[in-house]
């Protein structure tokens, strides 16, 4: 494999993706936690202890993208040592959220959601995985953590952009607009696209038109079994 230098650019284009993931999950949740409390409802502890899982690692991965910018080095790859196992806890206590979770607003059939929700966070532990197996190849370590930022964003983006009283399209605003950026960033700046942007690309597409049906199925299964 040729060797590709990373370029400083890097450090604007993830610090920036880094910096509106965790701006737009604090003031996400923290709006909506608030309108549930005011109302006088009350949030689960699985919900809980997943959010404060999933705020600390929007939190370690701006830390992250910050410690390679301030050519912190050493100290990034010991913090790097906690955060796979951090995210693999995200989205294992994110599918057990969901799972026991009751229908939401925008489903048409009770519960039609839940396969795309499982699988995002199923194919999020396929992309952390892989970005441990490439940790010693930034280009593509960086790029598949970015992709488990990107899928696990949902939840918080929608609040966020409630919080700023904005409608969107989810799937464009979410996912479709990040993605096409990665795209965009790999070919003006390396003029390349980067072998994990599209292997990443591909598994999004595969999870989008396969995978969430399958989860969907074992979601009917298990969900009855989890609520009693």
């Amino acid at each position: 494999m040729k060797f590709v230098p990373t370029k400083k650019a890097d450090h604007y284009f993830f610090f920036i993706f880094a910096s509106y993931y965790l701006i737009a999950s604090v003031l996400g949740f923290g709006y909506s936690s608030s309108r549930i409390i005011s109302n006088g409802g009350e949030i689960p502890v699985r919900a809980i202890i997943h959010g404060a899982l999933a705020g600390c690692w929007y939190f370690l991965f701006f830390a992250q993208v910050l410690l390679i910018i301030l050519n912190k080095k050493n100290l990034h790859i010991k913090i790097g040592k906690v955060l796979i196992p951090l995210i693999i806890a995200v989205f294992i206590s994110g599918i057990y959220v969901v799972l026991l979770r009751g229908p939401i607003p925008f489903e048409k059939v009770p519960f039609e959601a839940m396969g795309n929700e499982i699988g995002l966070f199923f194919i999020g532990v396929v992309y952390a995985v892989l970005g441990y197996i490439y940790r010693n190849n930034p280009h593509y370590h960086k790029r598949y953590l970015l992709y488990t930022i990107i899928i696990l964003s949902g939840a918080g983006i929608v609040r966020f952009y409630s919080f700023l009283d904005i409608t969107i399209n989810h799937l464009v605003v979410i996912y479709a607009i990040p993605l096409l950026l990665i795209f965009v960033y790999d070919v003006i700046i390396y003029r390349k696209l980067f072998k994990a942007t599209w292997i990443a690309f591909l598994i999004f597409l595969f999870h989008l038109f396969l995978l969430s049906q399958f989860f969907g199925m074992i979601a009917d299964y298990l969900r009855p079994i989890m609520r009693g």
